[in-house]
């Protein structure tokens, strides 16, 4: 998996300029490029040939062909889910708003599964698997997201925390020990409270595992494991909307690969903690919803 076409439009805020232009003419013609030569590229979006060969490298690629046979396997899978991208407007019908907003889940979904690195995952998943604790930190949705992981980590029997207390955040991390995984949940990869956490729990030795947006941030670069995961907001970016639910299906992979790692014991648990939610609703507590 690459995300090749999504790793061209996030390269933007980054790449040079002479590297722009080509990043803008490959997002606007990707099935031509696949069958273009380099000099070709270079004159159809006004830059030289090796401006078209640094961009290449600067996204990881080991040079021209090499991007485009990976661009060919992503347009394949993208083709496979051809779906409406129209942006919302004021005025559209529900009808539209529930297309749409689907479509856009979908989108993230499919492009954050062609960024997953395989290494990444696998050593993400060893930490968990070998963790004796495993603390998550996250502001605003990105705090729901670690708060969902706790209830299911907890179920196969992980010892896990999320605090959304900043201070609670501190403390905990700084309780840290070898043994331990701090996750780091930021689409941003930027945000203040989350990085100064993880910096502390490096400072007591615990692995640190980072779920973010694809870019050189300071958290992807504090990280032991990052986990990529891509974004198609729109004018409600406030909502994270699409990027939550790639960030979700990423925890659900961890929790998934985690559970049939320790199969029988994780079984055993499941089955425990869901007689014991059953007797509290038959007793008038709470049911499982």
């Amino acid at each position: 998996m690459n995300g090749v076409l999504y790793k061209v439009r996030e390269s933007f805020s980054t790449v040079k300029p002479a590297e722009k232009v080509v990043a803008d003419y490959i997002l606007h013609h990707p099935e031509n490029v696949v069958s273009m030569s380099i000099q070709q590229v270079a004159a159809e979006s006004f830059s030289s040939p090796s401006a078209v060969l640094r961009f290449c490298k600067t996204l990881g690629f080991g040079g021209f062909k090499d991007f485009k046979l990976k661009l060919a396997g992503d347009l394949s899978i993208l083709n496979m889910h051809d779906m409406d991208k129209h942006e919302l407007k004021p005025g559209d019908s529900l009808t539209n708003i529930m297309t749409v907003v689907t479509n856009n889940n979908i989108q993230s979904l499919t492009e954050s599964l062609q960024l997953l690195d395989i290494e990444q995952l696998t050593k993400a998943f060893h930490y968990l698997v070998n963790a004796k604790k495993i603390d998550l930190y996250g502001v605003g949705s990105s705090y729901l997201i670690a708060s969902d992981a706790v209830q299911k980590f907890m179920r196969i029997n992980k010892p896990c925390t999320a605090y959304s207390d900043f201070h609670m955040q501190r403390v905990s991390a700084v309780n840290l020990e070898a043994e331990d995984v701090a996750v780091a949940i930021s689409y941003s990869g930027a945000t203040k409270q989350v990085i100064e956490c993880i910096q502390i729990a490096k400072s007591q030795g615990a692995k640190v595992i980072a779920v973010t947006k694809y870019a050189d941030t300071e958290l992807s670069s504090l990280a032991d494991a990052v986990l990529f995961v891509a974004a198609n907001e729109d004018d409600f970016r406030s909502a994270a909307m699409s990027s939550r639910m790639a960030t979700l299906n990423v925890i659900d992979i961890l929790y998934t690969a985690c559970a049939h790692e320790e199969y029988d014991d994780a079984l055993f648990h499941l089955k425990r903690t869901h007689e014991i939610i059953q007797q509290s609703g038959e007793k008038g507590g709470t049911t499982q919803s």
